[in-house]
């Protein structure tokens, strides 16, 4: 089994989550765990605000960070499908950021984890796996 794995989903395991188990052992499991590039921003970008907040320290955003990218066996680089999520995107009206880990998902037969409730349903409806 193969997954791709979505920054919302990263967080639920690193922050134990209610669904965190679950998507731990799915990705231990996972023969290949997939992301786009676009998953390093978005940890880092979502770490940064918890930062500014004052919910997490920056030394503690720097280890979650660490550990959210060890999650992921292999980064693709988004020029390989954007053109695809763009279509992707205007053609079911959806996020052209979510659409990455849409088309990755679906271009290897992989198990999408996301916590993301609208990518979740419109994975489902298109045929395309989730946890």
């Amino acid at each position: 089994m193969n997954c791709v794995l979505d920054a919302s989903a990263a967080f639920e395991i690193a922050f134990n989550g209610a669904e965190s188990e679950k998507m731990r052992s799915l990705v231990e499991q996972a023969d290949v765990v997939y992301a786009p590039h676009l998953y390093i921003a978005e940890v880092s970008n979502v770490l940064w605000k918890y930062v500014q907040g004052g919910f997490v320290s920056e030394r503690d955003a720097q280890t979650t960070l660490v550990l959210a990218l060890q999650y992921v066996d292999l980064f693709i680089d988004c020029g390989e499908n954007a053109v695809e999520s763009l279509h992707e995107g205007n053609r079911l009206k959806h996020s052209i950021y979510n659409m990455f880990y849409f088309t990755l998902a679906r271009r290897n037969s992989a198990l999408l984890l996301t916590k993301d409730k609208k990518l979740k349903m419109l994975a489902k409806k298109e045929g395309v796996e989730t946890a």
